[in-house]
Order: structure tokens, then sequence, then C-alpha cells
């Protein structure tokens, strides 16, 4: 695995408010991806610093590239980019309720609007 293959996976990973990738709209670059043997970690920058969907978007981040490399992924909110950046860097490192996140994600059919195949 390497960035060239993230940043790929990430061409296919759509804001839940617009309709692009996330790498279109620079909120992961190949200068945000980290890869260590097999840790990965990806810090983001939402759309806004106010951006109401800035911790789903990290969310879907890291559930695609778990997906696609069967790793365990850490994401983070790139610091001073949102002003709600230590909730969300909690709530992405916190495996319950990153569990109970993706569950409410797939349900509203968010999920898969939002990872394209």
């Amino acid at each position: 695995m390497d960035k060239g293959q993230v940043l790929e996976v990430l061409k296919k990973v759509y804001d839940p408010e617009y309709p692009m990738p996330v790498t279109a709209l620079k909120i992961v670059e190949e200068d945000d991806i980290t890869i260590a043997g097999d840790s990965m970690k990806i810090e983001f920058k939402p759309t806004a610093p106010y951006c109401p969907m800035g911790g789903v978007i990290g969310i879907i981040i890291k559930y695609a590239l778990q997906k696609k490399f069967g790793k365990n992924v850490e994401v983070r909110v790139k610091a001073g980019t949102h002003v709600q950046e230590p909730m969300l860097n909690q709530m992405l490192s916190d495996e319950k309720k990153y569990e109970e996140t993706i569950e409410r994600l797939r349900s509203s059919g968010m999920l898969e609007r939002c990872i394209a195949e």
C-alpha cells in the first residue's frame, strides 16, 4: 500500500454535502497521508471551520480505507481546521462511536451514496 493507492480509494469517497470526491475538494491531499509499515494515518481538512458534516466526512474516509485495505486507519482532523476539532478527533478514535455512526450512515443510505464502487 502506498499513497497513490490511498488517493485512488479517496477519489471514490464523496463529501456528503457536495457531489465531489474528497480529493477534488482538497479535504485530503497526498501530504495528509502517512504510511509506516502496516499503519496508516490520514489528516483531513473539513470544507469549512464550522462544517456540520466534519465528523461524518472523517468516518466515511476511515470506513472506505479500512474496507479496501483491511487495516486499522487513524483518521484525524487537521490541526486548526475545525472549531470542534477535539470532539471530532475523539469521535473518530472511539471505536464504539465509530461503529454506531457507521450503522446510522448505512441505515440512512448515506454511506452508499458517499462511496462509489
